[in-house]
């Protein structure tokens, strides 16, 4: 039962993390199309988005081909982990807009050439670095709280400050 509760603990936290981060993407995606009248979804997205990437990475991080580089310094780590989290995501998306594009087309060199001349890959790249940019803050944070070890970076973020910490 105690394993469970932390399992949930963990996949709220990670995807409270991600809503916040895929939400920010999101609603700046959606003001740059309003520009040119064109209407956008975001909210649904931001939590399906949080969702699949919270326990992609919960799932991601108990394998040990993850962890390769955890006695490396940090920020090589911190780099293997964006790179691998990212690659995930673009092959995702690769897939979702392919059968976008087949389901008009019915063929599927057709799709993929579709896909590849349309305006839509240059949305597709901006989405994935923006997207590698929030990994990246993650796994930063992450790495931070190893070091600091178990509930630090909390009680740093969300805890009272003591008074000696206080500066008037």
């Amino acid at each position: 039962m105690e394993g469970l509760k932390r399992e949930f603990k963990k996949l709220g936290t990670l995807s409270l993390f991600f809503f916040i981060g895929f939400g920010y993407i999101l609603v700046l995606m959606k003001l740059f199309l309003k520009e040119y009248s064109i209407n956008s979804y975001v909210f649904s997205k931001a939590i399906i988005g949080a969702l699949i990437a919270a326990k992609s990475v919960a799932i991601m991080d108990t394998t040990p081909w993850l962890n390769l580089f955890a006695r490396f310094p940090r920020y090589i780590n911190v780099l293997y982990k964006t790179i691998i989290y990212t690659l995930a995501v673009v092959v995702i998306g690769i897939i979702e807009n392919l059968i976008h594009a087949y389901r008009e087309t019915k063929i599927l060199s057709t799709a993929i050439s579709t896909f590849l001349k349309s305006e839509n890959i240059y949305s597709f790249t901006a989405v994935i670095l923006c997207i590698a940019v929030v990994f990246l803050i993650y796994n930063i944070f992450e790495e931070i709280r190893i070091y600091l070890g178990k509930g630090t970076l909390s009680k740093l973020f969300f805890g009272k400050p003591s008074n000696s910490n206080v500066t008037h």
